[in-house]
């Protein structure tokens, strides 16, 4: 394997069993695998994307510098070295003090290796913070105030000597001023003066969907997230879908959207004239058929999201309602409900039902079931609503393969 593979491989194993002390119930190795990525976006070579990976090595693991330059060789030691503390045994300002003194005189790549780290726990602690609504530094060994001294001190250390408007010391520049300066996106907060509740709910959202982006691009998952959403008429479902589907989409995810199927243009110029002479209990399974088709043709593809604008159980459900209206016998309705369940429940992770009804169907076919009333709010507070919800269950999706992955 390459150098970048060695490193990587070599970190996972190192770090097994350790968490992130921000968010314990995340494997602490996404944040040096997040370093080497966030390296090799910016462009930078193959032993300064290793040195990403492995930083934290000498610090929080058994292995030595010496272990480092055996398996590496001295320049991915040397920059191990210089994103490394050198004595523990110092108090923390002491500590941070070494750093910023001894960082001010290395190299450019060393600097770099140093920035990429920083950056990236920067932006977790953001992301995390605006979140919650607030910074939190309970979880750290020091307070606002010394952190604010440190990393302040810290970034004119990087730029001594050097151009600031390098990519990577613009990017640590601009998270140090939001997370210790309170620099926000003013024109925003002028335009929800008079909703600042909202303006703050906002920015939660996005912040959880800019960590999910993140978290994506470290899994392995085979299959992407499927939500169907069913409802009855004109309580602003399709409104509610097209918002969310924005709102993914916006934030870099690839979000796949599968229209209602007798309502398409699909299925009234193509679709319909073929299977129409076919008498209604043909019918129905034709049009159960062809939804399942769809589902598995879009899951094939390479989504992060998909989202269903009535799909399988819905077909379901009206089925039942078929069966009871003697449009289908039982027989062929419990033929119907052995088989397709079983789909569902191999296909989709999420369904949205806005109704009571059909529990009985929905509880053995998916793996969450989320029911939200509309009649009383907007189609903005229930895509926010919605939108909250399906994030909980991606992260803890996420979170859960990244553990699988990394302490095997």
């Amino acid at each position: 394997m390459d150098i970048k593979e060695k490193a990587k491989q070599f970190a996972i194993k190192a770090h097994k069993g350790q968490v992130r002390k921000s968010e314990p119930d995340k494997p602490m190795i996404i944040h040096p695998i997040s370093v080497g990525m966030l390296l090799e976006e910016y462009g930078y070579d193959n032993k300064m994307i290793a040195a990403g990976f492995l930083h934290d090595v000498v610090e929080d693991t058994n292995y030595t510098l010496e272990d480092i330059e055996k398996e590496f060789g001295s320049d991915i030691a040397d920059l191990v070295k210089g994103a490394s503390e050198s004595d523990k045994s110092l108090s923390w300002k002491e500590r941070k003090q070494q750093v910023i003194d001894k960082i001010r005189k290395l190299p450019l790549r060393n600097k770099l290796v140093i920035a990429a780290d920083k950056v990236n726990n920067l932006e977790d602690l953001m992301l995390f913070s605006q979140k919650k609504g607030k910074i939190d530094f309970s979880k750290f060994n020091a307070g606002g105030v010394e952190q604010k001294w440190f990393y302040t001190n810290l970034y004119e250390s990087l730029i001594a000597g050097e151009d600031s408007n390098i990519p990577m010391f613009v990017r640590l520049k601009k998270v140090i001023d939001i997370v210790f300066y309170d620099n926000k996106d003013k024109f925003l907060e002028d335009l929800f003066s008079d909703n600042i509740d909202y303006y703050n709910r906002l920015i939660s959202l996005n912040a959880q969907k800019i960590e999910l982006q993140r978290l994506r691009a470290l899994c392995d998952l085979s299959k992407p997230f499927v939500i169907e959403f069913c409802g009855t008429p004109r309580t602003g479902k399709t409104t509610i879908l097209h918002n969310l589907h924005d709102f993914f989409k916006k934030g870099g995810l690839k979000v796949s959207l599968i229209e209602e199927l007798t309502t398409s243009k699909y299925y009234k110029e193509k679709l319909y004239p073929q299977i129409k002479n076919l008498g209604i209990d043909k019918i129905n399974i034709c049009l159960i058929e062809e939804t399942l088709k769809q589902l598995q043709d879009v899951i094939n593809h390479e989504s992060d999201i998909i989202m269903i604008d009535r799909s399988l159980n819905d077909r379901m459900i009206w089925n039942h309602r078929r069966m009871i209206e003697n449009d289908m016998t039982e027989e062929q309705y419990q033929q119907l409900l052995t088989k397709y369940p079983a789909h569902s429940k191999e296909l989709i992770d999420k369904y949205n039902d806005s109704t009571d009804k059909s529990m009985d169907i929905l509880q053995g076919s998916v793996a969450e079931i989320y029911r939200l009333d509309t009649t009383n709010i907007t189609p903005t507070e229930s895509s926010a609503l919605i939108a909250e919800r399906i994030m909980r269950l991606m992260r803890s999706r996420y979170i859960d393969n990244l553990n699988e992955m990394f302490n095997k």
